[in-house]
């Protein structure tokens, strides 16, 4: 759309906003019947999926108030929230369509193999409490796979204060294409995120989900990092970080949701992706022995180039956060997605147009998720870390 060109990054000519839009084909007489007829049937699929959708989740609320019984005791409180997290957000990400999701370790390294990264075995063992998991993020199918898989600390960033807090599974979902908060609402407590991560680790709470782009895409690129990173060691050996990347695979529907303002949005694109027979998710996570935490990892192999062809080159470390430099070039590397110059205060940017050009949404609306118009301000210079507010 011409309309949101202004959003569209200069370098690699990529619209990272907008839902991705399937390319139009000429289809067979025979296709075109079955595309009438999927017309029919998936309406019904969807609704019945979404009712279930809705009985399963009322189930798992009412599980969860009935596991408070057991908080006095944490490592029993915690292995119930993991058990009913695995069995019944599984069971939801199935009814979406999700009956396999692809998992495997990656290795970057070169000499190892042909091609620029190599699949492993998928490690699985559990991840630890305190362990940073750093992904990309796309939809709030995100949020209930590692629910699923690791059952996380989830957190809200800050890019005007580079500070963090936590929030819960809804919370989290919430946030998916929401507007992004750029600030801090006034009298909420955040903390920095490697303060915040060693704290987990202490009170033995999982591991900790930070999603550096700070809003969602529609999966075709990665934004520039919010500095959250900033002031820490290359390696930051003091914690355990594990680099993921979730990517989707899909025809004509895009299980990625990127504007999520009202509940309408919301409500609108789980009833499609509930229509849909089958959606594709794979997950790969980079070998623990080349994660920027482990005490061999080099900050050049981690910014090298990567093989002829590949969707992003060197990646030179900056002052301001060379941490998470090396990051999203890792996390391209895995991928094959390129690094966009656009970030999170460009998101909040498309999202005020695009309310503006929407009659059925109201900027008071959106303020419910965040607020329109606000500016972000860049922290303190010369500051090595965010204070605690």
């Amino acid at each position: 759309m011409e309309k949101f060109s202004r959003w569209r990054d200069q370098g690699t000519g990529i619209q990272p906003f907008l839902p991705p839009v399937p390319a139009n084909a000429d289809h067979s007489p025979i296709q075109k019947v079955f595309t009438v007829l999927l017309m029919i049937v998936k309406p019904v699929a969807g609704v019945v999926k979404l009712i279930l959708v809705g009985i399963l989740s009322l189930a798992f609320v009412l599980l969860e108030t009935v596991g408070l019984l057991f908080k006095p005791v944490a490592p029993l409180h915690k292995l119930y929230h993991r058990l009913i997290s695995a069995i019944f957000i599984r069971a939801i990400l199935v009814l979406l369509g999700f009956f396999w999701i692809k998992t495997e370790t990656v290795s970057l390294r070169r000499g190892r193999s042909g091609a620029g990264s190599r699949a492993q075995a998928p490690n699985r063992r559990a991840a630890p409490s305190g362990e940073l998991i750093v992904s990309n993020w796309s939809s709030y199918i995100d949020i209930l796979y590692l629910a699923f898989r690791y059952d996380p600390v989830f957190t809200q960033m800050y890019s005007t204060t580079l500070t963090v807090r936590q929030i819960t599974l809804w919370e989290a979902l919430r946030q998916a294409g929401s507007y992004p908060e750029l600030s801090p609402p006034e009298g909420i407590e955040t903390f920095p995120l490697l303060d915040f991560v060693k704290d987990m680790h202490k009170s033995g709470s999982g591991p900790v989900v930070i999603f550096p782009e700070g809003t969602t895409t529609n999966n075709r690129a990665i934004l520039k990092f919010v500095p959250i990173f900033k002031g820490w060691s290359v390696p930051e050996t003091s914690i355990e970080v594990k680099i993921m990347a979730l990517k989707y695979d899909y025809q004509k529907f895009a299980p990625t949701f990127t504007v999520g303002l009202d509940n309408s949005y919301r409500f609108g694109h789980l009833f499609r992706t509930c229509a849909q027979f089958y959606n594709t998710l794979s997950v790969k996570t980079l070998a623990q022995d080349e994660s920027p935490s482990n005490a061999s990892f080099s900050a050049i192999e981690g910014l090298s180039s990567t093989p002829s062809g590949a969707a992003i080159g060197v990646v030179e470390p900056v002052e301001e956060d060379s941490l998470g430099s090396v990051m999203i070039n890792l996390m391209g590397r895995m991928t094959r997605f390129r690094k966009l110059g656009l970030n999170v205060k460009d998101k909040a940017d498309f999202l005020d147009y695009f309310i503006l050009r929407n009659n059925g949404i109201s900027s008071s609306t959106a303020k419910k998720t965040g607020t329109v118009g606000q500016k972000s301000t860049s922290p303190t210079q010369g500051s090595s870390r965010p204070r605690r507010h």
